[in-house]
């Protein structure tokens, strides 16, 4: 007996309906990398970021930063531009990391941290106890309740520079009754998605010329990105 299965056609609703599943399945299985084009701080072109208004810790905070160089030396992560002694920052041939809390330093061994990876820094103050922790393990601590202070990322106060990439610093004020946090994701995506200041995200700059880090937002909004030119 002949088969009389019907199949569809071309042209009928169920081949539609049969292809514009294939096609939506076919898009599914498709696995594409999630990719950031993070900015590299050139110190001879004076690349750096600056915060319109400067993050001060008086009591208990917590921050976090990522960075990577290849540098061997001093490298400025964390700075204040009317202050020598508010800094995070690599220093020394072994590439140590230090604290400077209004001179109180805070240093961790020698760790050799210009390998070019990406390295996550976390310090923490409760109680006038400060610790740093270095992908996530205890490297250093020690204690001071003096108040600290950065308006600058990736300088110093007299202009030493970062050489590398600083990336997604966070700042958490957790001396109050709840906690205020400061993000910056410190790459070339657009500023609405990316920067925040405190709570309030900032007006939408694409930063079209920004792998030079040489746009700037208003400095009502917190945040600029200068390359050593006036603001």
């Amino acid at each position: 007996m002949a088969d009389e299965r019907k199949f569809a056609l071309p042209d009928s609703m169920q081949f539609r309906a049969f292809y514009a599943q294939k096609r939506r399945r076919s898009r599914n299985s498709i696995v594409a990398p999630i990719t950031r084009t993070f900015i590299d701080l050139d110190p001879i072109a004076n690349a750096y970021y600056e915060i319109a208004a400067p993050i001060t810790f008086s009591g208990d905070f917590e921050i976090e930063v990522e960075f990577s160089t290849s540098t061997t030396g001093t490298t400025m992560i964390l700075g204040n531009l009317s202050s020598s002694v508010s800094y995070l920052a690599t220093v020394g041939t072994g590439n140590q990391l230090r604290l400077n809390v209004n001179g109180a330093i805070i240093e961790t061994p020698i760790l050799a941290i210009n390998d070019g990876k990406l390295h996550k820094v976390k310090v923490t103050r409760a109680s006038g106890v400060v610790e740093i922790y270095i992908d996530n393990f205890l490297r250093a601590s020690g204690t001071t309740t003096d108040s600290l202070s950065f308006d600058v990322v990736g300088r110093f106060q007299d202009g030493l520079y970062f050489d590398g990439i600083i990336a997604n610093a966070k700042f958490t004020d957790k001396s109050g009754a709840s906690d205020v946090v400061t993000t910056f994701r410190l790459d070339n995506s657009p500023a609405a998605e990316n920067y925040t200041y405190s709570t309030e995200l900032l007006d939408n700059n694409t930063f079209p010329d920004n792998a030079n880090a040489r746009q700037y937002l208003v400095s009502s909004k917190g945040w600029i990105i200068t390359d050593g030119g006036a603001a």
